[in-house]
């Protein structure tokens, strides 16, 4: 695919949404503002203590969504990223920098609610919208 997601994803322009689902299943859907990618085709993000995180600790399979809106549909912007969980991170570096560049561009509040970095690896992704001709 041609289109540059890692560009995309770090604008704080677009919307993120990252979809989990528990052990049984059951779905859960969570906007997301902390998503980076890195050059290794990794999706980097940081969680509070959340349904989110719970559902990655039972089932480590995810989808990231991320998007701009248009006037009309046909004309939105975006990208579906199929994740693989890799690891949780609670102490160290990584998620010291997450913590830190959500306290510059969100604010404190939002930063001391982060417990966790989490590293997926992507496995496939995909246009926001499947058009066909």
């Amino acid at each position: 695919m041609s289109f540059d997601y890692s560009k995309f994803i770090s604008d704080p322009k677009q919307v993120g949404i990252l979809s989990t689902a528990d052990s049984n299943g059951t779905p859960n859907c969570a906007v997301i503002g902390s998503a980076v990618t890195s050059d290794d085709n990794q999706l980097i993000l940081a969680l509070g203590d959340n349904r989110s995180l719970q559902n990655l600790q039972q089932n480590p399979q995810a989808v990231f969504i991320a998007f701009k809106e248009a006037d009309f549909l046909p004309a939105w912007q975006g990208i579906r990223l199929y994740l693989k969980l890799e690891e949780i991170i609670y102490d160290g570096a990584l998620k010291e920098q997450r913590v830190a560049e959500i306290k510059q561009s969100v604010g404190n509040h939002a930063a001391k609610m982060m417990v966790a970095a989490v590293r997926f690896s992507i496995h496939e992704t995909r246009s926001l919208l499947d058009v066909s001709n």
